[in-house]
């Protein structure tokens, strides 16, 4: 009644039949209105289908696609055919299989992003549980690896007290070293000192055999010397005696003329 008052304006003799007649004239306005913008946006809408509407062939060759083929298979009803071509594996058939085909290059633009999603699901899929198996088999490596670590810590202890021992043994050697190099050092000096010694009894020991050779000479000669003294004065002796002999001979025959 509000809308009829606002559109006719106020009439107090206004009746029934009256506001029958002007609802059912309203009705229609609304309805031829209703109807126009409707007329209107459907043929806006065709006309931007018509004018805005996606290149399919383009749409094709976007990177979203890149992994996908399209061919046109021409005749009375043109036919589009999609194919994968992920890999060229021979492992992985599943990457080069035929998505199908469709009488609409736009229903094969489509399904052929169905196919990408549904592929992207099921690589996400075997991702997710190769990150569940990586995470499982890195979980069980860290724990491996703390043990390890552990062990490798302990035998890093030990290799070190071994490597502290060997490093004092070491300098316990070398201290022997340099003692017996120094005792050896003496020793050579000794042995010279001693050589030199020995060279130099060796030299007193000619001249004393050349000294014994010499007095050995002089010994004999004199020893020769002495036997002829010794014969000489034995002569000398038996002479005295014979001239003594003779001398008391005649000493008794003057003494006694009858003998």
């Amino acid at each position: 009644m509000a809308i009829v008052v606002g559109l006719f304006g106020h009439t107090p003799e206004l009746t029934h039949v009256g506001f029958v007649f002007l609802m059912k004239q309203v009705i229609f306005k609304v309805f031829a209105v209703f109807i126009t913008v409707v007329a209107v946006a459907m043929m806006g809408a065709s006309l931007a289908t018509f004018f805005v509407h996606p290149d399919v062939r383009a749409e094709m060759n976007t990177p979203a696609m890149q992994n996908y083929t399209f061919e046109e298979q021409p005749g009375e009803k043109p036919q589009w055919s999609v194919a994968r071509r992920f890999s060229t594996d021979p492992t992985k058939p599943a990457d080069r299989v035929s998505v199908g085909t469709f009488p609409s290059p736009y229903e094969a633009l489509i399904k052929a992003h169905g196919d990408l999603k549904n592929y992207l699901t099921q690589q996400a899929g075997t991702m997710s549980t190769d990150k569940a198996t990586a995470d499982e088999q890195t979980r069980l490596f860290a724990a491996t690896q703390e043990q390890d670590v552990v062990a490798i810590d302990q035998r890093a202890a030990q290799l070190k007290v071994g490597v502290d021992q060997l490093a004092l043994n070491l300098q316990n050697r070398s201290k022997e070293l340099t003692d017996l190099s120094e005792v050896s050092r003496k020793t050579r000096e000794e042995t010279a000192s001693r050589r030199t010694d020995v060279l130099r009894l060796r030299h007193e020991l000619e001249e004393a055999r050349t000294d014994l050779f010499r007095l050995t000479t002089v010994r004999r000669d004199l020893m020769d010397r002495l036997v002829r003294l010794q014969i000489e004065n034995q002569e000398l002796t038996d002479r005295q005696a014979q001239v003594e002999g003779k001398s008391a001979g005649a000493a008794d025959y003057q003494n006694d003329p009858v003998q």
